[in-house]
């Protein structure tokens, strides 16, 4: 095979020499590929308006002889899901989860799952759907799709399903992955609280079709419990902060 030939969203985009650009994709075929556009910056007419962040493509690179990167020959575009570099919260939010897909994902490793997840997510920035909640949504299955799906089914340490168990509040231990129930907390208050109408609508979405995500309707409290635990066991299992993520809570410290 001496081209590749695939559609793909832009995760990442740097500059190379004078020129160039080597650009980040998440494909449908061959997972995250990194390839190189020739004089892409040198001229507009190379590739005009298509080498955008988050954007969807179809392209084909040729694969050299002899080691390198794949050197993107056409490219077009399908789907430039152009309000969100427009608009500053939904451009905080599309960079935080393709930041999470570029580091988390292996080379050259097809996740066709998360390649639909992040379209789908982008496709409802895209068309005006609550950002938050979205963001909910593409967490919460890009966890389940990369086998760390957090438990909200029982307790993690004395392993009562979520029916038995007493109280309208629960803890979540990071490291454990799950729910901590009123009686195997510590005196100390946990950081991380889930009432049980939210852990209801957590399991409610592990339990669903991406595609029927959005019809779950969350109050206030649920997007503000979801959204610190969610933005806290994610770090927590990839070893590191996003640098995207601090650019989106300093957007929030702001707004309030």
């Amino acid at each position: 095979m001496s081209s590749i030939s695939t559609v793909g969203i832009l995760l990442r985009r740097i500059e190379s020499g004078e020129h160039d650009l080597i650009v980040t994709l998440l494909t449908a075929d061959y997972g995250k590929i990194p390839v190189i556009a020739k004089f892409a910056r040198k001229s507009r007419k190379r590739f005009p308006g298509v080498l955008e962040l988050f954007s969807e493509i179809s392209l084909v690179a040729a694969l050299p002889k002899r080691g390198g990167l794949p050197v993107v020959k056409e490219a077009a575009l399908k789907q430039p899901f152009a309000s969100i570099r427009g608009d500053l919260w939904k451009t905080a939010y599309a960079s935080y989860w393709t930041e999470l897909v570029f580091i988390w994902l292996e080379e050259a490793k097809a996740q066709e799952k998360i390649y639909q997840l992040l379209r789908y997510s982008l496709k409802a920035l895209d068309a005006g759907q609550s950002p938050a909640v979205t963001s909910i949504i593409f967490q919460l299955y890009f966890l389940q799709f990369s086998g760390l799906s957090p438990n909200f089914g029982q307790c993690s340490r004395c392993r009562t399903d979520l029916e038995k168990l007493p109280g309208e509040k629960f803890g979540f231990d990071l490291a454990k992955g799950g729910l901590v129930c009123q009686g195997c907390l510590t005196d100390k208050l946990p950081r991380y609280q889930l009432s049980r109408g939210t852990v209801k609508q957590l399991r409610w979405l592990q339990a669903s079709r991406q595609t029927h995500a959005q019809r779950l309707k969350f109050t206030s409290s649920a997007i503000r419990e979801s959204q610190l635990l969610l933005e806290a066991f994610i770090p927590y299992h990839l070893g590191r902060n996003p640098k995207s993520y601090k650019f989106l809570n300093h957007l929030r410290k702001i707004e309030s």
